[in-house]
C-alpha cells in the first residue's frame, strides 16, 4: 500500500519559493527599519565578522555530514591564535603554518577516539575543548598577546579588489570543501559514512580513516579561523574562541546538515552563516547586548534540530 505524505504541499520546490519570497520580505523589512544596514561600511564589517565563524562552519560541515560532531573547535581557534602572535614574532610563515599543523593533529586525535575507540564525539571534543583550553592558558600565563607586524597582518586586514582578505580566505575554504564533498570519491563515502557508518564499513570503505580525516580538516578550519582573526585583530587572548564553536554549529544546522549525519552541504551552511551575521548585526545597530545575541541564536539551533528531527520523520 502506497504511504502519503501527511502534508502534500511539502516539497523541496514549495519549500525553497517560500524561503526566497521570506528572504526578500526580511531585506524589504531590513531596509525600512534598519537603513545603516546596508551602508557600504556595515556590508564590509559584516562579511568580515562573517569569515571567521564561515571557515569554521566550512569544516564542522565535513565532520557533521560524515555523523561527528566537534565542541573543540573554539579551543583550537584560540590556541592557533596565541600561537601564531608569538610565533609570527621570529617568522611569519611559520607563525601561520604552525598553528594549522597543530590544529590538524587535535582533530585528528579527537577523530581517531571517536573513530576507533567507538567514544561518544560529544565526551571526546567537550575533554579536548577543556585541554585546548588550558594549554593556551599555559603557554600565555593567561595574558593576551600582541603583534603589530605588517606583514603578519596581511592576512587579516588587506583586501584585493575592495574583497577583505578574510572573506577571501573564507570563500576559498568554503569552496574547496564543496568541491571535496560534491566532486571527489572521498566526499561521496563520507556521505555514505554518515548515513550508516556500519552498512559502509561492510561494504568495504574505510569508514574509520574518513571519520578521522574528517575531524583533522574541522581542526584544521578551526585553527585557520584562529590565524585569520589574531591576524585582523593583531591580538589574540586564551579564551578567545568562546562561543565560535555554538555560532558554527547553529549555521550548520541552519543550513540545513543533519544532526545525524549523512546530508548536508557547503553551499547550505553559506546561507547559514550569513544568516546568523545578519541577525547579530541588526541586533547590534538596535543596540541590543551580547546576551540578547546568544539568546536569539540559541533559540534558531532549537528550532533548526527540531525541524530537522521532524523532517527525517516524515514519510518518503
Amino acid at each position: 500500500m502506497q504511504v502519503r505524505r501527511r502534508f502534500p504541499w511539502w516539497h523541496a520546490r514549495e519549500l525553497k519559493f517560500l524561503a526566497s519570497v521570506t528572504a526578500i520580505l526580511a531585506v524589504l523589512l531590513i531596509y525600512w527599519t534598519t537603513p545603516t544596514f546596508f551602508t557600504s561600511g556595515n556590508v564590509i564589517n559584516l562579511l568580515r565578522q562573517v569569515a571567521i565563524n564561515g571557515i569554521i562552519a566550512s569544516g564542522m560541515t565535513i565532520v557533521m555530514i560524515g555523523g561527528g560532531f566537534d565542541l573543540s573547535v573554539g579551543a583550537i581557534l584560540a590556541l592557533s591564535g596565541v600561537l601564531s602572535i608569538q610565533l609570527a614574532k621570529t617568522n611569519v610563515w611559520f607563525g601561520m603554518l604552525c598553528p594549522l599543523a597543530l590544529g590538524a593533529g587535535a582533530g585528528l586525535m579527537n577523530g581517531i577516539l571517536v573513530s576507533r575507540y567507538a567514544i561518544n564525539p560529544l565526551i571526546v571534543t567537550l575533554g579536548s575543548r577543556y585541554l585546548v583550553y588550558a594549554s593556551a592558558n599555559l603557554f600565555t600565563a593567561g595574558f593576551i598577546q600582541y603583534n603589530e607586524n605588517p606583514a603578519f597582518l596581511v592576512l587579516g586586514r588587506n583586501s584585493l579588489a575592495g574583497v577583505p582578505a578574510p572573506v577571501i580566505v573564507f570563500l576559498s575554504v568554503a569552496l574547496i570543501s564543496q568541491l571535496m564533498l560534491n566532486h571527489t570519491t572521498i566526499g561521496a563515502a563520507l556521505f555514505a559514512v554518515g548515513s550508516n557508518e556500519r552498512a559502509a564499513f561492510f561494504s568495504g570503505l574505510p569508514s574509520r580513516n574518513l571519520l578521522a580525516l574528517s575531524y583533522a580538516a574541522t581542526g584544521t578550519c578551526a585553527a585557520l579561523a584562529g590565524v585569520v582573526l589574531a591576524s585582523r585583530l593583531g591580538v589574540a587572548a586564551p579564551d578567545a574562541g568562546e562561543g565560535y564553536e555554538l555560532d558554527a554549529i547553529a549555521a550548520v544546522v541552519i543550513g540545513g546538515t543533519s544532526i545525524r549525519g549523512g546530508a548536508g552541504s557547503i553551499r547550505q551552511t553559506l546561507a547559514g552563516v550569513l544568516l546568523l551575521g545578519v541577525l547579530s548585526n541588526l541586533l547590534v545597530l538596535a543596540g541590543q547586548s551580547y546576551e540578547v545575541q546568544r539568546i536569539a541564536t540559541g533559540l534558531i539551533i532549537v528550532l533548526a534540530v527540531a525541524f530537522d528531527l521532524y523532517r527525517r520523520r516524515l514519510p518518503q
